[in-house]
């Protein structure tokens, strides 16, 4: 392998390691501009986009057998699990979390869980809702116990 190559193996590995979840998009057919915004916005979700060659993936991934072919576009999840999937229009093709491998399936299911935000705030009213009721249930046996 040339130093070109071998420097970025070195960078993917180092990507790799600092990713919570990575993400491999089927890239054909984008244009250059769709691909520009694509990449902007999953900067701005706290992740990162990525087009490389397959095998150099495969590489620093430490994973030889990973199924893939064609153009491939690697979002590599930076500040969350799911932020900058949710940005991804483009068919996935598998992914990775941790050491396991990701389905195209799985990561699409990943993708459409809802946000954090959303996820605390819907706890939050389920707590409230259910403890408002529990309370309420026992002012009334109270009430009940009183007459």
């Amino acid at each position: 392998m040339n130093q070109r190559k071998i420097a970025s193996v070195e960078e993917l590995k180092q990507l790799l390691q600092r990713a919570k979840n990575v993400a491999v998009v089927d890239y054909t057919g984008m244009t250059v501009a769709q691909a520009t915004e694509l990449r902007k916005a999953v900067k701005a979700s706290g992740g990162l986009m990525k087009v490389t060659k397959n095998t150099l993936f495969k590489i620093a991934a430490g994973k030889p057998e990973l199924p893939l072919s064609g153009l491939s576009a690697f979002i590599f999840s930076l500040a969350d699990e799911i932020s900058a999937l949710k940005q991804v229009k483009l068919p996935f093709k598998l992914g990775l979390a941790g050491d396991r491998v990701l389905t195209a399936a799985e990561v699409a299911q990943l993708a459409a869980t809802p946000a954090r935000e959303t996820s605390v705030a819907r706890l939050m009213f389920l707590l409230q809702y259910y403890t408002s009721r529990f309370v309420r249930t026992l002012d009334a046996i109270a009430k009940k116990e009183v007459k």
